[in-house]
């Protein structure tokens, strides 16, 4: 590589801002292991739309209000803005992100060797290949799950995705039933590689309960069931809300996270059982595991739920739907349970079952460490040095 340092030009929107603290933290923690080990410099690059001022929400108020660059723990992130008309110019979205970021990422890739490394797959995926391709930089992506269970089913997003992921040098998905949803987009043509998440075993570990609830200002004690997540219909809280009615009055449900089923979630919750915390940052969220009894996740759809081997990993059992790559998360009948889809009864009578029965911490625990993130981390290393070292051969040729 000569004196000059090899570089990683991660390229979502799936990434912390100072806007939104919390926003894709999942990436962040991913990739910051990734370039550690590779010994790589990193810069992001996380487009933002430009939304026409009448149809601003408060999420684009947000996006309108973030600079062009900021350093972000440490990490230099840019923001190239794209015009978009939510709901209406998703089909043009990747394109439109594509010609606003080329200009910069042509600056960034000019410094020296670099991979482009793209996550979710449309639009982000999308306008990162077709940026890669002219610039001449390999470019892998990662699917993650929205991207390819909603936005795909789309015939016109679902052509871009099969034309632009041929051409990466790695094409992952963060589960197997992910992986195997994305060969299909493809038209089995194309491999993809599970890399899974892994889960900060150090942050997420059994705490004292009694305390944390203290700290939390939570009901000392009631039972409490946790829900992790954005409070969008999709994750299904709102079924536990229900099940509240059938369950005993000692019985609580604790959300961490925000979002517009909030007001849906209250009415339905028996009076005085429901504690709505908000978004809170990591280290709260790992008190929020030690305080409560188990986790439910009762979603229509995953891919890879961090938060079912955060519980795991705090030594609290998990309730969740059968979806994504839940099954794979919760194979021991020791450490969880799985319920259908929509089905509140039986997400109340599994709750009830593992709140009355004695789950063993350390065992929990003990499951959970298989979820470290040297796996993937190593995948990730390998497959960035070999498309370093492609890249390298190729140029060689060229200048002979």
């Amino acid at each position: 590589m000569g004196i000059v340092k090899a570089r990683l030009i991660s390229f979502t929107n799936l990434f912390p801002s100072q806007q939104r603290p919390f926003h894709g933290l999942f990436v962040r923690d991913r990739m910051s292991r990734v370039v550690a080990a590779a010994g790589l410099d990193w810069q992001v690059v996380s487009p933002r739309p430009k939304v026409p001022w009448p149809l601003k929400r408060r999420i684009d108020r947000l996006h309108a209000a973030m600079p062009e660059q900021e350093l972000v723990a440490g990490v230099p992130v840019f923001h190239p803005a794209y015009f978009h008309l939510p709901g209406v110019s998703t089909r043009r979205q990747a394109g439109r992100m594509a010609r606003a970021a080329l200009p910069l990422v042509a600056e960034l890739a000019a410094a020296g060797p670099c991979v482009l490394d793209a996550h979710y797959v449309y639009p982000d995926g999308v306008a990162a290949l077709q940026i890669a391709r002219q610039l001449g930089i390999p470019c892998m992506v990662t699917a993650r799950g929205t991207d390819l269970n909603v936005l795909a089913e789309h015939e016109s997003i679902r052509s871009q995705i099969r034309v632009a992921a041929r051409h990466a040098c790695a094409r992952l998905a963060v589960s197997r039933a992910l992986a195997e949803r994305f060969e299909v987009t493809m038209g089995g043509e194309y491999q993809v590689q599970v890399a899974r998440n892994g889960v900060d075993l150090e942050r997420f570990r059994p705490g004292d309960a009694l305390l944390a609830r203290r700290q939390l200002g939570l009901p000392e004690q009631a039972r409490l069931v946790l829900g992790v997540g954005r409070l969008v219909d999709g994750k299904g809280f709102h079924l536990m809300a229900k099940a509240l009615r059938d369950l005993d009055p000692s019985v609580h449900l604790v959300l961490v996270g925000d979002g517009p089923e909030a007001p849906r979630i209250q009415q339905l919750a028996p009076e005085g059982r429901l504690h709505l915390l908000g978004a809170q940052a990591p280290e709260q969220v790992a008190l929020c595991y030690q305080a409560c009894d188990l986790l439910v996740l009762p979603s229509a759809r995953e891919g890879w739920p961090n938060v079912v081997t955060e519980a795991l990993a705090s030594g609290r059992p998990v309730v969740a739907t059968s979806v994504g790559a839940v099954p794979d998360m919760l194979s021991s009948p020791l450490v969880g349970s799985m319920v259908r889809v929509g089905d509140s009864q039986s997400l109340g009578r599994e709750v009830g079952r593992w709140l009355a029965s004695r789950p063993d911490a350390a065992v929990i625990r003990k499951f959970a460490e298989r979820f470290s993130w040297q796996e993937t981390v190593d995948l990730h290393v390998d497959l960035i040095e070999r498309a370093l070292s492609a890249k390298k051969h190729v140029a060689a040729e060229v200048q002979e």
